[in-house]
């Protein structure tokens, strides 16, 4: 119940924003904070936390569904995919990197 009443509390919020935002992670940074400001226990979560990351994979299987739609379109696209996501990936790990070296020093 918990964790519908935070998706619920972040779809009334994001009609509140004056621009388009993504419900169900404003519902994660509503349950976020009530976990980090300990209005609520992890005791509480903690069952269906596990349960629905037990079953995460089987939430994947319809949208890889829909992909296979646009096969064509990724198949030309593909090199442009994976370049972004190779750069990407390179400039998180040196901004994380850069980040951990500042807060040790």
């Amino acid at each position: 119940m918990v964790l519908i009443a935070c998706l619920l509390l972040g779809k009334a919020l994001v009609l509140l924003l004056p621009f388009a935002f993504p419900a169900s992670i404003m519902g994660l940074l509503v349950l976020f904070f009530l976990l980090t400001c300990q209005l609520i226990p992890l005791s509480w979560i903690h069952h269906s936390g596990q349960l629905l990351l037990r079953h995460m994979a089987l939430l994947f299987i319809p949208v890889a569904a829909g992909l296979l739609g646009y096969v064509d379109v990724l198949s030309e696209g593909l090199g442009l995919i994976l370049s972004a996501a190779l750069s990407g990936l390179i400039l998180i790990l040196l901004a994380v990197g850069r980040l951990y070296q500042r807060m040790q020093a």
